[in-house]
């Protein structure tokens, strides 16, 4: 697991700096929605908890003992990678709703939770909650499904 965590934490420290940077470009330098704090601010704060979270599992990774083969689980991390490509390519044609269920489900299952129906109580729940928290809370609009308006 050293090497999946030391991996997996410099990617996601490398793509949340790099996504940071990003969210102080001109393309987010737009009016507010009616609040006093513009449409980038949460995507900030969630980028900055991610880059804090990732330094501390790959410095935790880093003071690991070596105990495994290296890339033991390299097969399990491609296959997160692609669920992970392939529900965000997803929410660009089904919305954020309809992309997130099947991937949440994918990525449960690809780590290891077998248990049926709480697994698909949380597929339809945790997805449907975020979607709530950032359309009404927010007031952020996630990817939209074609079908239906809002979802």
């Amino acid at each position: 697991m050293r090497t999946l965590d030391l991996t997996i934490s410099a990617v996601f420290f490398a793509t949340s700096i790099v996504f940071l940077v990003l969210t102080f470009s001109d393309d987010f330098d737009v009016p507010t929605f009616g609040g006093d704090v513009g449409p980038a601010f949460a995507p900030r704060g969630y980028l900055i908890i991610a880059i804090i979270l990732s330094a501390i599992v790959f410095f935790n990774g880093l003071r690991s003992e070596v105990t495994e083969e290296v890339g033991q689980h390299l097969g399990r991390m491609v296959l997160v990678t692609a669920i992970g490509f392939v529900t965000g390519l997803a929410m660009l044609y089904v919305g954020f709703v309809f992309a997130a269920i099947p991937g949440f489900f994918c990525f449960c299952y690809a780590f290891g939770y077998r248990r049926m129906g709480i697994l698909l109580v949380l597929s339809i729940a945790a997805p449907l909650l975020i979607w709530w928290i950032f359309t009404f809370g927010f007031e952020l609009w996630l990817p939209r499904s074609p079908w239906f308006g809002s979802l």
